[in-house]
This record gives structure tokens, sequence and C-alpha cells, in this order.
């Protein structure tokens, strides 16, 4: 005969939460955040010469910025071709040709 019993490590069924008890454990959480944050000592700012020595702004340099560096470049670089390209078309029009 089989048994048909839960595994003493199995998860019980938990019956669904009242929504204003939710909301209530809710407010009681963010209130207890919110005095644990005041009892604490507020941190002290580190100065910002101390922040720039050694580079250390480079490694810092987040991914939207890496990206927004390298348009910057490659819009440089399309101007700078096209310009490039218009500056030729006036010497060869300015040029003697036969």
């Amino acid at each position: 005969m089989l048994l048909l019993r839960a595994a003493p490590t199995a998860y019980a069924k938990v019956d669904k939460v009242d929504a204003e008890e939710a909301r209530h454990w809710k407010a009681q959480f963010l209130i207890h955040k919110l005095l644990d944050d005041g009892r604490r000592p507020p941190a002290t700012r580190r100065p910002a010469a101390a922040f720039a020595r050694g580079g250390a702004c480079r490694a810092r340099i987040g991914v939207r910025l890496k990206r927004l560096r390298l348009a910057v470049r490659s819009f440089r670089l399309r101007v700078c071709r096209s310009v490039h390209k218009h500056l030729r078309n006036i010497a060869r029009l300015g040029s003697p040709r036969s």
C-alpha cells in the first residue's frame, strides 16, 4: 500500500494573505527601516581630490559613458570624412584640367 503523505521537508500550502494585512506588514517594515537608518551615524564623504587620484575615475566610467564617447568619436570621424571629401572636390574643380 502506498502512503500518500507529503515528505516532512515539503513546503506547506499557505493561505493567501489579506491585502490590508500585507500593506500593514510593508508599512511596519518601512517604518523600522527608517528608524534603523536614523540610528546609524551618517557616512562621511570623501574629498573629491582623493577620488580623482590614481586614475580611479577611469576605472569607474560606466557603460553609458563609454557608449557616449564612442558615439561622439564616430560622429566626429564621419564629419571629418565628409569635410575632407568636399575639400577634395573643391580642389579638383579649381585645378586646371583639359
